[in-house]
This record gives structure tokens, C-alpha cells and sequence, in this order.
């Protein structure tokens, strides 16, 4: 197999030092691709597809925080800033004007359903209207409210009354809960490693003689480290080469990264798909394993990233986005904070035009036949 030298600049992309390493149909000498092979070859390309849709889910969330900074934020601050004044108006309407016990109970719940979201977010100044609207206090409501949601998540999680009550708050009780049952998953997966580790170092009576290898990732990165060390480099050129690449190797080992691995070693030159064919069929079983494994981490960060997205941006979808949809999905979004924008402000074109009690109760009886203000 020829070798590349590590201080040449690879021309090849990313994808196709991998494609390299796949088998080409018809090249198998007339031979039967055995199905280790041809698992080799899918998962290889199902995990550059997947690396792909995670490096275009990074840059369409980048494009995306951007064009919200600038074009979604500034509406969403008018559109506090109308809901605070018609918190205000509401709450003068109250205080100057005789109102039926239906028309006050309306008023009230209408300052207290917009104060709550607001005050939550930080406008602490609106507390003391909230306040004169609620029959409790916003700090004892929320006290309440807490409890209510840790002991749900209690009763969801098997967990004692005794540690729901020593934590502050629910999310803390949330964390904690993650906290273990990543700490379970970690657990179950080292003892899956080492039930596997144990069953290939058992003897066989017939295999007793022969050596245990080591396992791939750590295989690959000491035949890799050999061939890379800056150490070996013939100028300063190579030596510069050399370093980078031993930086992508360590990151690749230490993230567990096999793909990575094998990547480096195609772009090198010290592996192609000959070489894939030449490699014992067990250790080719271990590769397949460690790809099967990084490829479900994948695939599961995908969805991480998809949940997260839209729970940071308060997205209640029907589908899982893709990143290519997110262009598309932010103009949606900014339409409709215009379109809330646009509404409130006629709401409140509406309140200021208001001038004796008697078109206040019209208005309010209006706004109760609706069932919303805006």
C-alpha cells in the first residue's frame, strides 16, 4: 500500500478520504463482499451523513441566533413594551372606574395573565400591580406553583418526599434527576464494556495461545501517533504539518471518534479500501461495533439538537426541524411577532381613545365577548 507522505496538503475532502475506504461494486475480484464488509461500508456512510446534518444544524442555529438578534429581539422588546403600557391602562381603568364584579374580575385576570410572563422575565416593577389583581402574592403563588411541579416530578421519578423537599426548585430537581440517569447510562455502558472486554479475553481452548489485541481506537491511535509524531518531520514544513495532525489525532482519540481515526489514516495514505478488505475479519467485527455506537451517538445529538433549539426559542412544532428549514422557520416567526406587534398596538389605540366609564364598559364587554385583548 503506497503511503502519503503526512506533510503533503490533503486535496481530497472530507468525505472522500472516507469514500476511499468503501468498497467499490465490482472491485472484490469476483469475490463475495462478506456482510462485515458491507456493514463497514454503510455505517461509513450513514456517519458522514450524519456528521454532515450536525455540521449544518451548527451553521443554520449560528444563522439563525444572528438574524433573531437582529431582526426578531427588537420586536419582541416593542411588543413588551406595549404589553407594560397596556398593563398600566388596565390597571387605571381599575382604579378610576366603577366596574361590575364581572368587568373587575376580567380586568384583573387580564393584568395578572400578562404581568406574570413579564415579571417573570425580570420586570420586577410590575409586582406591585400583579399583586392588587391577585388574591395571593406573586411570590407565594410562584412558591406554590414550585411545590405543585416537584412533587409531580416526584411522583414521575419514584423519588422520596424527603429529597423533593430539600431541593429549591424544580429545575434543580430536574438536574439532579439528569445527573443520575446520565450517571446510569454511563454505568451501564461501562459494564456492557467490560462484559465484552472479559468475553474476549476469556480463553479458548482452541485460540489459548493467541494474544488479545487491543481495542481499535486505542490500536489505530498508536499506530497513528507513530507515524505522526512531529518528531519524525524532515523540515520545518513537515514539522507544522505533523503538529496539526497530531492535534486532530488526540481530539479524535479522545473523543472516542473512530471515524476520525480512520478518516487520518485514509488521508495519509496508510489505509483504502484494499487495506479495509485485508483487515482481520474479528477486529473488522470490533470496528463495526465502535461505528455502530458512534453512529447512535450521532444520530442522538441530532435530536439533542433539535430539542434544545426549539426549547430555547419556545418552538412548539409538529415535526422535528431540519436545519434547512430554519431559514424559512424564522421568517414565519418574525411575521408573527409583527402581526402580534401590529394587533396590540391597535388594542392600545383603542385604550387611550377611551374617555368616560360608560365607553370603558362597552369596550370591556367587547374585549369579554372576544375572549382576548390583543
Amino acid at each position: 500500500m503506497s503511503r502519503k507522505s503526512p506533510a503533503s496538503s490533503s486535496q481530497a475532502s472530507v468525505s472522500s478520504a472516507l469514500q476511499s475506504l468503501s468498497q467499490v461494486p465490482g472491485a472484490a475480484g469476483g469475490q463475495d463482499i462478506s456482510p462485515a464488509r458491507k456493514r463497514f461500508d454503510r455505517l461509513l456512510r450513514d456517519l458522514q451523513k450524519h456528521r454532515a446534518q450536525l455540521h449544518a444544524w451548527r451553521e443554520a442555529v449560528d444563522r439563525w441566533r444572528a438574524r433573531y438578534l437582529d431582526e426578531v429581539v427588537p420586536l419582541l422588546d416593542q411588543h413588551r413594551a406595549l404589553e407594560i403600557e397596556q398593563i398600566h391602562l388596565l390597571d387605571n381603568i381599575a382604579a378610576t372606574v366603577k366596574l361590575s364584579k364581572t368587568d373587575r374580575e376580567f380586568v384583573s385576570d387580564e393584568i395578572c395573565d400578562l404581568a406574570g410572563p413579564l415579571i417573570d422575565d425580570g420586570h420586577v416593577a410590575l409586582k406591585p400591580i400583579y399583586e392588587r389583581h391577585s388574591e395571593i402574592g406573586y411570590d407565594e403563588e410562584m412558591s406554590e406553583s414550585d411545590a405543585m411541579m416537584k412533587h409531580v416530578i416526584g411522583q414521575m421519578y419514584g423519588l422520596d418526599p424527603e429529597e423533593v423537599e430539600a431541593v429549591d426548585s424544580p429545575e434543580e430537581l430536574f438536574e439532579r434527576i439528569n445527573a443520575r440517569l446520565d450517571q446510569a447510562q454511563a454505568d451501564a455502558e461501562s459494564a456492557r464494556a467490560q462484559s465484552r472486554q472479559h468475553r474476549r479475553r476469556r480463553p479458548d481452548k482452541k485460540t489459548a495461545a493467541v494474544p488479545a489485541e487491543p481495542p481499535p481506537l486505542r490500536e489505530l491511535y498508536r499506530k497513528l501517533a507513530s507515524n505522526l509524531h512531529p518528531d519524525r518531520a524532515s523540515d520545518a514544513g513537515d514539522h507544522a504539518t505533523r503538529t496539526e495532525l497530531m492535534q486532530r489525532l488526540n481530539a479524535a482519540y479522545k473523543a472516542s471518534d473512530l471515524l476520525g481515526l480512520l478518516e487520518l489514516q485514509a488521508e495519509i495514505g496508510l489505509l483504502d479500501a484494499q487495506g479495509v478488505d485485508a483487515i482481520n475479519p474479528v477486529r473488522l467485527q470490533d470496528y463495526n461495533r465502535e461505528l455502530d455506537r458512534q453512529c447512535k451517538e450521532l444520530k442522538q445529538q441530532l435530536t439533542l439538537h433539535a430539542i434544545e433549539f426549539c426549547d430555547e426559542y419556545g418552538l412548539d412544532l409538529p415535526t422535528q426541524p431540519r436545519p434547512e428549514q430554519l431559514d424559512r422557520l424564522l421568517t414565519h416567526c418574525k411575521r408573527d411577532v409583527v402581526d402580534d406587534v401590529s394587533e396590540l398596538q391597535q388594542v392600545l389605540r383603542q385604550m387611550r381613545a377611551l374617555g368616560d366609564a360608560q365607553s370603558i364598559k362597552r369596550w370591556l364587554k367587547l374585549q369579554r365577548t372576544s375572549f382576548r385583548f390583543g
